[in-house]
């Protein structure tokens, strides 16, 4: 594998390891947040149900290690399919913008000098197929139902004209949930912060713990920016 595949690759080994909490906090004047037990198993049904999302990740932290700093993209549920771009650092090498595709159980990478390739296999490597996020059994809803101590916090103001109500949970996300989507996580656990739109649908997910070997702990966030999503995805050749 070349290097700016392995860079390629090795960003994507990441891109779960679960957008920021940037809404207003105080009087929010809307619904009362549902306990964990109700709210977390809505917000996985819908999140099961859906036929796609549009979904960024971002850290402000660097590991001092290789690591994903960004990445965004859509996810359509059926078939399982996955379009969108990574950021980060791999061997030394930082890299941006780099498009990926996964299709059919096949990964592309649109890597930087020698164009699209289908070199990398996930099953391989210590890396997931972002294709399959939205699985019911194996994807990122998972990590919801299964967070342990999850305590409702206070609701938020947020979204297009600060309009949207939004309930804010933290816990702690499993180790061992986590690995079903990233086997390389390294942590027993990781704090985990959730916030809920009124409609139960999760908008945002942050994570902090050790996600990559020797490195320091470090806190994503995920922004599940649209739910509802249909789109074409295919091969770029």
């Amino acid at each position: 594998m070349t290097t700016p595949t392995r860079v390629a690759a090795g960003l994507l080994s990441a891109i779960v390891a679960v957008g920021g909490l940037t809404a207003c906090s105080g009087d929010d004047g809307g619904s009362k947040a549902a306990s964990w037990s109700e709210a977390g198993a809505k917000a996985k049904e819908l999140l099961d149900d859906t036929s796609g999302i549009e979904v960024s990740l971002s850290t402000g932290d660097d590991p001092g290690t290789d690591y994903l700093s960004a990445a965004s993209g859509t996810i359509v549920a059926d078939p399982p399919a996955f379009e969108g771009t990574v950021a980060g650092r791999v061997s030394g090498f930082e890299a941006s913008s780099i498009d990926v595709v996964s299709v059919d159980g096949t990964l592309w990478i649109d890597a930087p000098v020698i164009g699209w390739t289908d070199e990398y296999q996930p099953a391989k490597l210590c890396a997931p197929d972002p294709a399959k996020l939205l699985d019911p059994s194996t994807g990122v809803s998972t990590v919801l139902t299964s967070s342990t101590g999850v305590k409702a916090g206070k609701s938020e103001r947020g979204g297009k004209d600060n309009k949207e109500i939004f309930h804010t949970y933290a816990g702690t996300a499993t180790g061992d949930a986590i690995r079903k989507i990233l086997p390389c996580a390294e942590g027993d656990d990781f704090e985990a912060t959730y916030r809920l739109d009124d409609k139960g649908y999760l908008r945002t997910a942050r994570l902090t713990g050790v996600f990559f070997k020797d490195s320091e702990p470090l806190t994503y966030t995920i922004d599940v920016t649209r739910y509802g999503v249909t789109k074409d995805i295919s091969a770029p050749r």
